[in-house]
């Protein structure tokens, strides 16, 4: 069981991920909230982590999008290698 702090409040946490990886993630979030509470008037604590996780998320859903383009990037030149490939062999067939 993992005992993490966010924002000041303390928690419990069964995780099949392991302490560690829990902790990680807590002080990512812990540091988000900061960030966010130190950039404006006193914001409710909900609301603070409403703004974290909108703001986590689209972080992720970035990642998402850049990995899904580089993916797209290698297959388009693993298709190039391959018909290289196949035109280099036909050419030793002949």
């Amino acid at each position: 069981m993992a005992k993490i702090e966010i924002y000041g409040k303390p928690y419990n946490l069964k995780s099949s991920l392991g302490e560690i990886r829990v902790e990680e993630a807590a002080a990512y979030v812990d540091a988000k909230m900061q960030e966010l509470a130190q950039a404006g008037k006193k914001t409710p604590y909900m609301d603070l982590s409403v703004l974290a996780a909108l703001n986590i998320a689209m972080e992720l859903l970035e990642l998402q999008k850049e990995t899904s383009f580089n993916d797209q990037v290698r297959e388009e030149k693993i298709g190039r290698l391959i018909e290289v490939l196949e035109t280099e062999l036909q050419g030793i067939d002949s």
